[in-house]
């Protein structure tokens, strides 16, 4: 086995494949080691990349295993999941190695993990994904130029197609353990039940009409705190999918950790393809702030607009990569939305052939767009 720039954990599955795709384009020299169970399928992305390097078989239930598809790598990309399941494994065995990491998902008990004083040493970065990840970034991006950002809305969702690592971690975040549901931030702090769902509302650059459910999240709270808000109303979004909240309501089990998460997450993936069948795939961000600038009242928009889950995360992962290996990003444990530069992020976006709009409006984006209660 060889040292490899960078060491790709679950490498040829659809974030794996989309991240290291990106790290290709920007970086042709790059050597990679692509590992997951199936060393065939790891070879033939390698070979569809052009990328130099090697597959390795690896299980990272094994410590050995894992040990082993670390060793001689500066940085270890995991793209393996479920994250709420693998928390902070694969970090503690990158830094065994000597290596750095990155992970699209991890949020904040892999911080909290890794974060003790004296545990993790060299330089990790969390949560550099879709979501978690650019919904933390672009909200900062868009409030930098004002000099009093006051309040944030948020709605944030994707129809798209499901991996069975992806169904896994959807039913266990929905368990409440990383975020609330209906709560929102009020005078600076979370206020319990402080929003209601909103059905069939139409929202800018959707094309169709969605429900919106709140829900705070630990990204969400922190952009708050950053950016001293006293307001955050912060929706996900969805299309009412019949399939999918049908099984959701089957599975309420693995949704509370109690019952089988993989047979779960495979219903639930079939549940998915069946709500998206002969319709085309959405990733819909929108975000306004408000507050004042020099004095003077303003408001400001931002809309992300793409068809493909995947290649947003694969992305913000590889840019995260490049930024460590590069040395942009120093030694310490960082999240993704505020490591990044989010210029040069933006700037990503706009070229990549997965986003269909991304752009900042100098003025109200959301307040055109009513509910028929009248407002949004």
């Amino acid at each position: 086995m060889t040292d490899v720039d960078i060491a790709v954990l679950g490498g040829y599955g659809a974030v794996g494949a989309a991240a290291l795709e990106a790290i290709a384009e920007r970086r042709p020299d790059v050597t990679a080691r692509v590992g997951g169970r199936d060393e065939a399928r790891a070879e033939a992305l390698l070979e569809k990349l052009g990328v130099r390097g090697e597959s390795h078989r690896v299980d990272l239930r094994d410590g050995r295993s894992l040990a082993e598809f670390c060793r001689g790598a500066r940085l270890v990309l995991n793209c393996a999941g479920p994250s709420y399941q693998v928390l902070d494994r694969v970090a503690w065995a990158a830094m065994a190695a000597g290596a750095d990491y990155v992970d699209p998902g991890g949020d904040e008990p892999v911080f909290n993990a890794l974060s003790r004083p004296g545990s993790f040493t060299g330089t990790a970065v969390l949560t550099a994904g879709m979501q978690p990840g650019l919904t933390g970034l672009l909200p900062r991006h868009l409030a930098r130029p004002m000099s009093d950002p006051r309040a944030l809305t948020a709605y944030v969702g994707t129809m798209d197609r499901l991996t069975p690592a992806g169904a896994a971690d959807y039913l266990l975040s929905l368990g409440g353990s990383y975020g609330e549901s209906q709560a929102a931030v009020r005078n600076g702090v979370r206020v319990e039940r402080a929003l209601e769902p909103r059905t069939d509302i139409e929202l800018p650059y959707a094309g169709r009409r969605l429900d919106a459910y709140p829900y705070l999240s630990f990204e969400s709270e922190e952009i708050a705190r950053e950016l001293k808000l006293s307001e955050v109303d912060w929706f996900n979004i969805f299309e009412g999918g019949a399939h999918m909240m049908t099984c959701l309501s089957r599975l309420q089990g693995a949704i509370r950790g109690e019952s089988d998460l993989t047979g779960a997450a495979d219903e639930l993936t079939r549940a998915a393809a069946l709500d998206l069948f002969g319709k085309s795939p959405f990733q819909l961000m929108l975000f306004e702030v408000t507050g004042s600038h020099l004095g003077r009242p303003a408001t400001r928009g931002l809309v992300l607009r793409a068809h493909d889950t995947y290649a947003l995360t694969g992305l913000a992962s590889a840019l995260a990569a490049l930024d460590v290996l590069d040395e942009r990003i120093g030694p310490g444990i960082h999240f993704a939305a505020t490591a990044l530069d989010s210029s040069v992020v933006f700037d990503a976006l706009r070229a990549s052939p997965a986003v269909t709009t991304v752009e900042v409006h100098e003025g109200p984006l959301l307040g055109a767009f009513e509910t028929e209660e009248g407002q949004l």
